[in-house]
């Protein structure tokens, strides 16, 4: 039996969208022709009608004075207007029967004026008593793949399982566009700002009920409704692996959360506690944010801290060892029969066939593979890092590049499979273009085999630890 569609489910999916507050001479960047040139190029399926006082049409679309002018349904509006503007586009709002407004507009509460503070409140009582729903102010709204809306230029149509609650909408587009390469698509990702109306704590509990969401991100700069924010997160870190980015851990990240969505940030001790009984991970910085949900998307269990770290060049092997140590990971020792399989593989002087392991023998004929497997099948080891670079060594003396790299991707993914162990992968980056792209590419190979990938070794071991930690916190939930 299908499950029952979220409350909030037609937010989500427009069939209609007016977009009050686009400028004739406006570039794609943000505002209003952001969001038509982003609705366009993502290819939303429905009418789009954009209000202006007196352009005819803009974008090849046509232009209408009013909401209340235009002819048809419209069930989604956004606002670009200056804040003044606001109280009477919610008017034609409520005429037209709209049921979501998402205010992209700002000049409210996050001013400190008390005044525009004022108006934000009549706005939201208004939109109450006529049973709109608001997002924002000041935010991006929504990116729903499958609904074809965008916030922003360059997402892609193509959904995925993983939902985002952000109060930024330049986090929640960074948060796309870091983990675009790396394998992560998304189901909603929700810029929601001052969160005057439809707040943190309600999009939480929609995207624990939405079938299409399996992992859930989320940046909060303050806290809105404690107790009932504590409940939602509760209910999906029960349901679902979660990891939060909390701004406002020190006193300077406080103030610029208060100026930027009128958000108190709370205290991060009583914040900490809350995400741990609630088994969700609390990540420090947008990057381990990414690096979080990459490894829930992928590796989805670790059954300890056991990691051989395999790949060429004895330096990065090295310091390896000293960042999965740093991240609270072992690098164990590697047993007498792993080593003796290891060392028919190889007899080449320089190399290391302990851990880590640094063995040229790996970009012989077959030698991929046989090095791989005896480590793999070692009762002492819990995952396998494989790092490797482009642009030196091995990496251009063989020639074709891409050929190389999608037979170890095949490789590495038929692997992880036969022996259900975690395979992840650390692309170092290279100081020329030509290995740049070759290392993108073979990101994108890695992914598609259903392995995570990350930018250096350092940071897939705060990958494979942060699974650990949150793993722990949900035995003891």
């Amino acid at each position: 039996m299908t499950a029952p569609a979220p409350e909030l489910d037609f937010v989500f999916h427009p069939r209609s969208i007016a977009i009050a507050g686009v400028s004739t001479k406006e570039g794609p960047g943000f505002g209003g022709g952001g969001f038509v040139a982003s609705l366009q190029e993502i290819g939303f399926r429905g009418p789009i009608y954009l209000i202006h006082p007196s352009a005819a049409a803009i974008r090849g679309i046509k232009c209408y004075p009013r909401l209340t002018a235009v002819p048809d349904e419209v069930d989604y509006v956004i606002s670009s207007v200056p804040a003044r503007l606001v109280p009477q586009l919610l008017e034609d709002c409520i005429t037209k029967g709209v049921r979501v407004l998402h205010l992209f507009t700002a000049g409210f509460t996050e001013t400190g004026d008390a005044e525009r503070a004022k108006m934000e409140q009549a706005v939201i009582a208004r939109a109450g008593e006529a049973g709109i729903r608001l997002i924002g102010p000041n935010c991006m709204g929504l990116y729903v793949p499958a609904a074809r809306l965008a916030m922003m230029g360059n997402q892609p149509p193509e959904p995925g399982p993983v939902g985002m609650v952000s109060q930024s909408g330049m986090n929640a587009g960074e948060f796309i566009r870091y983990g675009l390469p790396r394998g992560i698509r998304c189901s909603k990702v929700i810029s929601f700002g001052n969160g005057a109306d439809l707040k943190a704590a309600d999009f939480f509990d929609y995207l624990t009920d939405d079938p299409e969401t399996e992992i859930v991100a989320a940046y909060l700069e303050g806290i809105q409704d404690g107790p009932r924010l504590a409940r939602a997160i509760r209910r999906a870190g029960a349901s679902k692996p979660v990891a939060i980015l909390k701004s406002g851990r020190t006193e300077a990240g406080s103030r610029a959360a208060n100026s930027h969505t009128a958000s108190l940030a709370g205290s991060l001790q009583i914040f900490d506690a809350l995400c741990r009984q609630a088994g969700v991970l609390r990540v420090e910085s947008l990057e381990a944010l990414v690096d979080a949900i990459v490894t829930f998307r992928f590796v989805k269990r670790l059954a300890g801290p056991r990691v051989v770290v395999v790949g060429g060049g004895g330096g990065a092997s090295v310091l390896a060892a000293d960042d999965l140590n740093a991240a609270g990971l072992e690098l164990p020792t590697l047993l007498p029969e792993t080593q003796e399989a290891l060392a028919k593989i190889t007899n080449e002087a320089g190399t290391s066939v302990r851990n880590p392991i640094d063995t040229m023998s790996m970009w012989d004929e077959g030698g991929f593979e046989a090095t791989l497997r005896p480590v793999l099948a070692s009762s002492n080891v819990d995952a396998v890092l494989y790092h490797t670079g482009f642009g030196s060594g091995p990496s251009l003396r063989l020639g074709d590049i891409r050929s190389r790299s999608a037979a170890q991707a095949e490789a590495l993914g038929k692997l992880q499979g036969e022996y259900d162990k975690p395979i992840v992968v650390a692309i170092r980056p290279s100081a020329t273009l030509e290995g740049m792209d070759s290392g993108f590419e073979f990101q994108e190979m890695v992914w598609r085999q259903g392995l995570a990938s990350f930018p250096s070794i350092a940071r897939a071991g705060q990958g494979l630890a942060g699974l650990l930690a949150w793993q722990r916190m949900r035995e003891d939930c």
